[in-house]
């Protein structure tokens, strides 16, 4: 199953954490999470006050599935769910959910690492540091 979206909205990590293991079945041996949040000091700005994210394209729902559905492909997942945080949001706030499921651990910490390195990319979603 591929889930995969943004949103402007707070998500609860731990929730939604929690349904993707309710859908698991026993064919599942390892399951993957990263947890990406904004941190301190920042890439461009040291200090920042707050960081935008910033949709470059209207599609961002499609692109995330579209990562979802390749890492599902090229390590035979069982699951995966992808969430971007859109907007404005401070330090220490929640930005990116990665969550996959499969039979083998070698093959969950691979994909879960290439959807993290496909999304920060920023080729659809801009990180903008203020003052």
């Amino acid at each position: 199953m591929i889930t995969a979206y943004a949103t402007e909205q707070p998500f609860d990590h731990l929730e939604l954490y929690r349904a993707f293991l309710e859908r698991e079945t026993d064919c599942t041996g390892t399951v993957v999470l990263h947890h990406g949040r904004v941190k301190r000091p920042g890439k461009q700005v040291a200090g920042f006050s707050k960081v935008e994210l910033k949709a470059l394209t209207p599609d961002v729902d499609e692109r995330l599935a579209a990562i979802a559905r390749s890492a599902e492909e090229k390590f035979s997942l069982n699951q995966a769910l992808i969430v971007h945080r859109l907007g404005t949001i401070g330090a220490c706030d929640s930005v990116l959910l990665a969550i996959v499921s499969g039979k083998t651990r070698d093959r969950c910490f691979q994909a879960c690492s290439w959807i993290v390195d496909e999304v920060k990319k920023e080729e659809f979603i801009q990180l903008i540091e203020h003052p």
